[in-house]
């Protein structure tokens, strides 16, 4: 295997997700962990000014620092990781990096996380497992 993506979300199950590619791959291979995480867009009334929310939240900081914790993981174990952060629904855009890096192996967790179910619209990898075209590893906490 070459490329793995991995779904991340911060929650135990990403989390777990994690731990079984480093469990089950060998680091330092020729391995290259795409890591990626999805956040939501501004809605039509937060983009013209109509929301009683002052400051915009920064969930596109908040992906990248849920992605740098994990890359931190993989790099320790030895793989080279590219990370991804974008802007839209988790399961359209893990499917997108992975068509895009002809993805191996999507990894994902089996639940997200519940204070950032807003991250999560439907169940992600319940689509993932109908529309990948690469392998899916549906990752449990143990």
């Amino acid at each position: 295997m070459n490329v793995i993506v991995v779904g991340t979300d911060g929650s135990a199950g990403a989390e777990a997700a994690v731990q079984k590619v480093i469990e089950l791959i060998p680091g330092n291979s020729d391995t290259t962990v795409h890591l990626v995480c999805a956040y939501p867009g501004a809605s039509t009334l937060e983009r013209i000014g109509m929301t009683a929310r002052q400051e915009p939240a920064d969930l596109r900081g908040v992906a990248f620092d849920v992605l740098a914790r994990d890359e931190h993981r993989f790099v320790e174990a030895g793989f080279a990781v590219e990370k991804h952060a974008l802007e839209g629904d988790p399961a359209h855009v893990i499917l997108d990096v992975a068509k895009d890096k002809h993805a191996d192996l999507i990894v994902v967790g089996a639940r997200g996380a519940s204070g950032v179910r807003r991250f999560m619209i439907g169940n992600v990898a319940s689509k993932l497992a109908h529309h990948a075209a690469s392998s899916l590893l549906i990752a449990h906490q143990d």
